[in-house]
């Protein structure tokens, strides 16, 4: 059985009584055509069952099609936890439905990525998630003539092509909260990573600390691995002669390695030791207690994003930054003291 002829442009062209060039205005909105020459067309489109060829629309208007999206994954991608992570899932996916939405395809890139491995891709720009400064990625980009959008800062760019929460904002909020309840020596746990919402986060709790004449204690943790290694960052914070009454953990995945510790030695939460997080997700939610985190949004994020890189690509977006305010989930961890 021979298999059946898909329909072609010049069929659809024959069919309406019109040129080929007639039928690709009348279906890309283009040109001067007729209204009941478009409508005569979109019927013909219809009844054949015509679909346009993207690669060719392609080529004409020298678009591809696809956006790049790069997530933080360090190492090897097959054991990096980022790819599991509820943030990045959920931000993926929302990347993925905005970009479908304006008939774009959305590509998860190699975090190893190179020139010649960005080259051969048909891409129409990237979008990079949590950026390091001077980000090799961005540059790769850009060295290709490739739009790029970031979501969070880029800080060795001056540059106003990105989505971003408020850090500064966002720290000094679960600071005050946690001052509010009653703490008086606040930890910071930071990530071992020079990404530039990590630098800002630092940043504003040594100007918060400086403010309020409390005593400033940070400690880091590896992302690999990051239960296990904030289980062992916790473990040295408590066992201070002077430990914290809190902890303002900043990494989701740090969550249950910080709990498990408290546990440990028998540091009952939120009784003698607060608990915030900086990004919410499942191991907030399910902790034991629940414990207060931010809502960072990251669906608003990606579809920010990709409007701005798609305007970018376009031609019609002017460089402005654009903030999305994170909401506070307060739960038991800091709470019922």
């Amino acid at each position: 059985m021979s298999a059946v002829k898909r329909p072609t442009i010049h069929d659809v062209a024959r069919e309406a009584g019109v040129s080929v060039t007639t039928v690709s205005d009348a279906l890309n909105g283009k040109g001067r055509v007729d209204p009941a020459t478009r409508a005569r067309v979109t019927d013909v489109v219809a009844r054949l069952g015509y679909k346009a060829n993207r690669h060719a629309r392609g080529l004409r208007s020298g678009r591809a099609g696809a956006l790049g999206l790069v997530l933080p994954v360090r190492g090897d991608a097959r054991t990096d936890e980022a790819l599991s992570l509820e943030f990045y899932m959920r931000l993926a996916s929302a990347a993925a439905a905005s970009a479908f939405a304006q008939q774009e395809a959305v590509m998860l890139l190699p975090p190893q990525l190179g020139e010649a491995d960005l080259r051969g891709l048909a891409l129409d720009g990237g979008i990079v998630v949590d950026p390091s400064i001077n980000d090799r990625r961005v540059t790769l980009f850009e060295s290709l003539g490739l739009p790029v959008v970031t979501i969070e800062r880029d800080l060795g760019r001056d540059t106003e092509w990105f989505v971003a929460s408020r850090t500064e904002e966002n720290t000094r909020l679960l600071l005050d909260h946690l001052r509010a309840q009653g703490a008086t020596r606040i930890a910071l746990l930071l990530p071992k990573a020079d990404w530039g919402w990590v630098a800002e986060t630092l940043a504003a709790y040594a100007g918060w600390t400086t403010d309020h004449g409390v005593p400033k204690l940070v400690a880091r943790a590896s992302m690999s691995q990051g239960e296990q290694h904030a289980y062992e960052a916790t473990l040295r914070l408590l066992a201070r002669r002077s430990p914290p009454d809190a902890i303002f953990v900043v990494a989701s995945r740090f969550i249950r390695g910080v709990l498990r510790a408290a546990q440990s030695v028998g540091r009952a939460i939120p009784d003698e030791l607060l608990l915030a997080a900086g990004v919410d997700g499942v191991q907030a939610r399910e902790g034991d207690p629940p414990v207060t985190a931010l809502e960072l949004h990251p669906e608003r994020q990606a579809a920010e994003a990709v409007d701005m890189l798609l305007g970018r690509v376009a031609g019609t977006a002017s460089p402005a930054a654009r903030f999305i305010a994170a909401t506070p989930m307060f739960r038991a961890s800091t709470l019922g003291r």
